[in-house]
């Protein structure tokens, strides 16, 4: 294939026009309106429900105030009020929520969009809409369009359980679609174009975040380079052949991860997509320099974007390093009857000590003795030489089945029990309960600059790769996913990932 000369340097080649395959006839019209139909009637859908709730909410609101708080006297008098003299009332309350909903770009959002983000745009639509009704009210007191105290009443009880029924309504739709997304139901199939650092922080994010629907069928390399895949995702096609492989594949959303300096890559990328009937959206290059240290301003109308120069938040470190030592000492007392335990089956199973140190890099490069109980046989090390094959990728080896393994270490090894010593390194200031995994020195050997990103950051007992796969985990992506942890650390980033390990380790995904 004899590339045309592209504009600008680095810019992705492209091949002549005649060299490009003749495709089968495609019906692009066909899948773009049976796309917007599906997002219509999701859309739809959602106004019902909302309607449904808040009338609901409406309803118990005039309970509540008329049989819970019948005896309480709000309008010097109590008088019961039939629910048909409400009807007036509810209607304006819907009709007013639904637009402010919609204002607030609630029905815009995907239907499994993070139901956090839902809840806080329907309290503060509801909040503001109600706000904005006791203001109009005020004004109209006096007149014949004001409410009166038995009104206003079912008004505040209502604002209450619009917010509850609601938010409890899109909680119940985001975890049934949640549930049948991880077990591959109506997941919707996701391209990413380019095969660089951007695009694989891309690929591992949506991969990582089943909750989001996408299933990433694989990329498209953008350099004239022969194809290879990088760990589990697979490479399709180079970038000339984007056309062909959306059309095969049929896939439906389209992630362009190109970098930023390839306007000619990007711009027909764009305009790939639009004739091939798949949506797509683009990654900012400014996602390699993490989003966590950049700061969005404006002058007169012109986006300024710049870098934080404070990356680290000293406070936020000096909490993480106390709950270390608190976390490390309870677990380490808490459960020594148990540690005891697996110290002396340890010992009664194999000769050899109880505990196995090895050297292993840490924070800014410095070797520390990694702390283990002993699940092999004393001789591991010697023997592992013969045991790495050819395909044992670059220098990180694990085996399933491993035979150097004693008859205590196949139960302790599944659970991670082996791992309990490092919280000795966690209190020696060596490791942090969270962070990037500390490798052998042989293995971080033949790292390239930009991977020894890792020593940035004191290594953990965990990590985000721990939770996402373990020894599943491709080197490669594992690299990616320490770089993305450290560029984007904070606490809230710690608990999730603490709370992703509980469920990892009781089912023992990629332990072995």
């Amino acid at each position: 294939m004899d590339p045309a000369v592209a504009a600008g340097s680095g810019a992705t080649p492209w091949p002549a026009e005649s060299a490009r395959p003749v495709l089968p006839v495609y019906s692009v019209e066909d899948r773009v309106r049976r796309r917007r139909a599906q997002s219509l009637f999701a859309r739809i859908f959602m106004i019902l429900l909302d309607v449904t709730m808040i009338n609901l909410a409406f309803v118990a609101a005039y309970l509540l105030r008329f049989s819970v708080f019948r005896g309480v006297d709000l309008s010097n008098g109590f008088v019961d009020e039939p629910y048909s003299s409400f009807y007036t009332l509810e209607i304006i309350v819907t009709a007013g929520l639904l637009i402010t909903f919609s204002l607030r770009g609630l029905y815009r959002l995907r239907t499994a969009s993070s139901w956090a983000k839902q809840f806080w745009i329907i309290a503060s639509a509801t909040t503001a809409a109600f706000a904005i009704f006791t203001a109009l009210d005020y004004v109209l007191r006096s007149t014949d369009l004001g409410i009166d105290a038995q009104s206003r009443a079912v008004v505040i009880f209502t604002w209450a359980a619009v917010i509850l029924f609601v938010s409890l309504a899109r909680l119940f739709v985001v975890s049934t679609l949640v549930f049948l997304y991880r077990r591959g139901f109506f997941l919707t199939k996701l391209l990413v174009v380019g095969s660089g650092r951007l695009g694989k922080l891309t690929m591992q994010q949506i991969a990582a975040s089943p909750r989001l629907g996408y299933r990433v069928i694989g990329f498209v390399e953008e350099q004239e380079t022969p194809l290879a895949d990088f760990g589990r995702f697979k490479a399709l096609g180079h970038i000339w052949e984007l056309d062909q492989v959306i059309r095969s594949t049929r896939v439906a959303q389209v992630i362009v991860a190109l970098p930023s300096h390839d306007h000619q890559a990007i711009l027909h990328t764009a305009n790939v997509c639009e004739r091939a009937g798949a949506d797509y959206k683009l990654v900012p290059d400014m996602y390699e320099l993490s989003l966590s240290r950049i700061n969005v301003d404006t002058i007169e109308g012109i986006p300024l974007i710049g870098l934080r120069r404070d990356t680290v938040n000293q406070f936020q470190m000096r909490i993480k390093r106390l709950l270390d030592i608190l976390i490390a000492s309870g677990v380490l007392l808490l459960g020594s009857p148990i540690w005891l335990l697996v110290a002396l089956a340890i010992k009664l199973d194999s000769p050899g000590p109880i505990l196995f140190s090895q050297q292993r890099i840490g924070l800014r490069g410095e070797p520390f003795g990694f702390l283990k109980f002993r699940s092999m046989r004393v001789d591991a090390e010697e023997v592992l030489d013969k045991l790495r094959t050819s395909a044992a990728e670059r220098n990180l080896f694990k085996q399933k089945n491993d035979p150097r393994r004693t008859r205590v270490g196949r139960l302790i090894r599944p659970f991670s029990i082996d791992e309990i010593p490092q919280l000795i390194n966690v209190l020696r200031g060596e490791m942090s309960l969270i962070g990037p995994r500390p490798l052998p020195v042989v293995e971080s050997t033949n790292y390239d600059d930009w991977e020894k990103g890792r020593f940035e950051m004191m290594p953990g007992l965990t990590g985000l790769w721990q939770v996402r796969g373990r020894s599943d985990i491709k080197f490669d992506e594992m690299i990616l996913m320490d770089l993305y942890y450290i560029e984007n650390w904070s606490l809230k980033l710690d608990l999730q990932i603490i709370l992703q390990t509980i469920p990892a380790v009781l089912l023992r995904r990629g332990a072995y």
